[in-house]
């Protein structure tokens, strides 16, 4: 039972949102957001009453709410979260009992089960957001991510207010100079910290970002570090090249969903030729820096998917780390599971067919940052999105959510001026069904 419920991540690893309040895990939503960086420390809240309670779940072999994500996409055999958590213990899911036992963390789970879910370790895989300050619209995001999302929800709120709440105005944490320093100081006194991811908003724009990790520079702890941030590609920052020499590794994640135009209506108001031109760049500098790691973070969706074998060829050409994000359930109008049946079976055809032309074939990869291992890390998560597609059952609110597909389209077409249909002209006959 444990190897289909358990997770380390609650022994090493926390996340610091956009407003400051504190989540469990990168890929959890936990039910209750009120600790927050203002009043408690990352140690504080490491060792908080809901961080106890999650490791005494785990401990009980429980299913903790907030984290079904993980648990669905295991379900179709896809690579999550959780397993990739439970990898940084050493602990494979295939042979769990005897890896779990022999897991370098497995003596702090067991004093965790005899403290009532106190830690005796430190958070050393660390996610911080820094706030919503971003130049990009993606149709999938959250006004708490994106500044220009935040001001087109005032309008859409309007339209259609059941589809789109009215977003709630927060300032960022990192807009407090005095907050930004307490967190330097924080990450210093942090034993063996080894891995920060930034988020934004575009964290290229912020400037919080250069500052955390000029700080961490100057004060002699980055050659430890490995730090990870995702940028939407529309901006070319060679700043990063300071970063790359000092710290231990840098991961860079640049956020596509398509190699074609459908990616400008998507992530809106990118364009995917520019997108394209800074990832080659960023690949370029790549060639001379062999501590720069470039994936591609993909969300697919309703419509992406359609494409998606194209963008899958990209980076198998431009040897790119596929990196794949959650599968999309929110907004739940946006669910791959939405696509119709022809559709659907075109994705298979053109995945299967992509499958074959480049012989691919699952194994197991451990350390999906070795840069001989980029195109197998590519070829796994091609697989899993294949399995995902064959395999997925259609939601039973699958009509309900096509009809407020529609709607949330046309909301936003009423204040971008555009048209789906341009864009991904195979829908036509599927959306004028539902309305559009």
């Amino acid at each position: 039972m444990f190897e289909k419920t358990f997770c380390s991540s609650p022994w090493f690893h926390l996340r610091l949102t956009y407003d400051g309040s504190y989540e469990s895990c990168r890929w959890a939503t936990n039910p209750d957001r009120t600790s927050k960086f203002q009043t408690q420390t990352l140690m504080q809240y490491y060792n908080s009453d809901q961080m106890q309670n999650l490791r005494q779940q785990l401990l009980s072999g429980e299913s903790p709410a907030h984290c079904k994500t993980c648990y669905y996409e295991e379900s179709f055999g896809k690579l999550n979260g959780r397993v990739r958590q439970l990898t940084k213990s050493a602990i494979d899911v295939g042979n769990f009992d005897l890896t779990a036992r022999s897991s370098p963390h497995y003596e702090s789970f067991k004093y965790s089960l005899d403290h009532d879910g106190l830690a005796d370790m430190a958070p050393v895989d660390l996610q911080i957001e820094l706030g919503n300050t971003c130049n990009s619209a993606c149709i999938m995001c959250i006004p708490e991510a994106s500044s220009r999302l935040e001001a087109d929800y005032h309008k859409l709120n309007k339209i259609n207010p059941t589809l789109f709440l009215k977003p709630v105005s927060y300032k960022s944490w990192s807009q407090d100079p005095k907050l930004v320093d307490r967190l330097v100081q924080e990450l210093i006194a942090i034993p063996n910290l080894r891995y920060i991811h930034f988020l934004g908003g575009e964290t290229l724009y912020d400037e919080s970002f250069y500052k955390i990790c000029e700080q961490l520079i100057q004060n002699d702890v980055s050659k430890n570090i490995i730090v990870g941030t995702t940028t939407n590609g529309t901006i070319y920052n060679d700043r990063i090249q300071r970063f790359i020499e000092n710290f231990k590794q840098f991961h860079l994640g640049i956020s596509m969903e398509s190699v074609t135009e459908l990616n400008d209506y998507i992530r809106w108001p990118g364009k995917i030729d520019k997108i394209l031109h800074t990832t080659s760049k960023f690949l370029q500098l790549r060639d001379n820096n062999p501590g720069l790691y470039i994936s591609l973070r993909i969300t697919p969706n309703v419509f992406s998917v359609s494409e998606i074998d194209k963008l899958f060829v990209y980076m198998l050409e431009n040897q790119v780390i596929a990196e794949s994000c959650n599968i999309l359930y929110s907004p739940a109008h946006l669910r791959m599971e939405l696509i119709p049946e022809d559709i659907r079976s075109e994705v298979k055809h053109k995945l299967k067919t992509l499958i074959d032309y480049y012989e691919l074939s699952k194994e197991s990869v451990v350390n999906i940052r070795r840069t001989d291992q980029i195109n197998q890390v590519t070829a796994n998560v091609i697989l899993d999105y294949y399995q995902f597609i064959c395999d997925y059952v259609v939601p039973t609110d699958a009509e309900q959510s096509r009809l407020d597909l529609v709607d949330f389209l046309k909301a936003f077409e009423t204040i971008r001026n555009n048209s789906i249909l341009d864009y991904a002209p195979r829908y036509q006959e599927f959306l004028r069904h539902y309305g559009y």
